[in-house]
């Protein structure tokens, strides 16, 4: 567990220390933006644990990557695409990575470096309240992911080109981003939905439609899912539905809804929180499948790494009068989320795709 408080405790201290040393200390905390140095210190630190990680003990998928990649420097590159047919750009990356230097050690470092470069720095460009951002991450399924699918791991990243396309509203690069991060994993297919989603028209006056359709959705996710069963991958198709009690999650994406929605003015905002809001609307939706399929969730983790952005963006414009009950709400949230992060750790022990506890190589 000391890694993880090593973790959260030391950019959180500096985070503190510059607040404490700004002459108004009062406003600062008022600001729309505070300096996001204590992301870039977690991405580093977190970057050293991902890549100093036991390449066995730590993600339970790793045994059967490491597999994979041991057979990779016997083939030449030709064959790679003929074994392997689906996802070659991963299997195309481990073998270059093989023949730089045949030791997995090597494929695990460099992912960590590619994921914490790219998640580190779309999270210090676009948060607009690094605690709460960091917070989020490590609270969320995206963050044990790293430690296990180096696959979807990497497939993730083009999430963040790709909602940038989305922004500018170019289509046609959008949709190569994404066949490109199919063809690091298959369920980054499910991306195709963050254009359209984005550029909903959804307003407060849609809100009680907005929570008609995810008490619909939950309502029958047996029956949805089972009825897109079929358009998935094979591997999440063959699987049954089981009960997995996966409500927490569920439970603060519809509460963090209905806040985006009552609390908040959208007048005020422009077309980024809008789209923000949307993404957070159709990861709620997704999320209600959680509880009958343990690997659903998986479809969710594209915008979930998105999420960590939201509601610091979406919390700069609350409506008339509640101004300081969404600056109190602020903290209320990063202390809360504090709490829950380390009870929650502390009673699960050994879960979590393995990422807990964390494991060095040299252990």
């Amino acid at each position: 567990m000391l890694p993880y408080c090593v973790l959260v405790i030391i950019p959180f201290f500096i985070e503190a220390v510059e607040t404490m040393l700004q002459p108004n200390q009062k406003r600062l905390l008022q600001k729309k933006q505070l300096s996001n140095k204590s992301i870039l210190v977690f991405f580093v630190i977190w970057c050293l644990m991902l890549s100093l990680r036991h390449s066995t003990k730590c993600g339970v998928d790793l045994i059967s990557y490491q597999y994979y990649f041991s057979i990779m420097s016997e083939l030449n590159f030709s064959a790679v695409f003929s074994i392997f047919p689906t996802e070659k750009l991963y299997f195309a990356f481990n073998w270059l990575i093989s023949h730089i230097y045949p030791d997995f050690r090597l494929l695990l470092i460099a992912t960590s470096l590619l994921c914490t470069a790219v998640v580190g720095w779309f999270y210090y460009k676009e948060s607009r309240f690094a605690p709460m951002t960091i917070l989020f991450f490590i609270t969320n399924a995206c963050f044990v992911m790293f430690y296990s699918g180096l696959r979807q791991s990497l497939a993730m990243l083009f999430v963040i080109p790709a909602y940038y396309m989305t922004k500018q509203k170019r289509l046609v690069p959008f949709i190569l981003i994404v066949l490109l991060a199919k063809f690091f994993h298959n369920s980054a297919i499910v991306m195709l939905l963050l254009y359209p989603i984005f550029h909903t028209p959804l307003r407060s006056k849609q809100f009680f439609f907005v929570m008609l359709l995810v008490a619909f959705f939950f309502i029958f996710k047996s029956q949805i899912f089972t009825a897109v069963v079929p358009f998935l991958n094979e591997k999440y198709s063959s699987a049954g539905l089981t009960e997995t009690n996966g409500y927490t999650v569920w439970i603060m994406f519809v509460l963090l809804l209905v806040y985006s929605f009552l609390v908040l003015d959208d007048s005020k905002m422009d077309t980024e929180c809008l789209g923000l809001r949307n993404v957070l609307v159709i990861m709620t939706l997704i999320q209600g499948f959680a509880p009958i399929h343990a690997t659903a969730m998986r479809m969710n983790y594209y915008f979930i790494l998105i999420f960590p952005i939201i509601i610091p963006k979406l919390m700069n414009h609350p409506k008339v009068g509640y101004e300081n009950f969404v600056q109190l709400s602020k903290w209320f949230i990063v202390i809360f989320l504090t709490i829950f992060y380390f009870i929650s750790r502390v009673s699960s022990g050994n879960s979590s795709l393995g990422a807990y506890p964390y494991v060095a190589y040299w252990e």
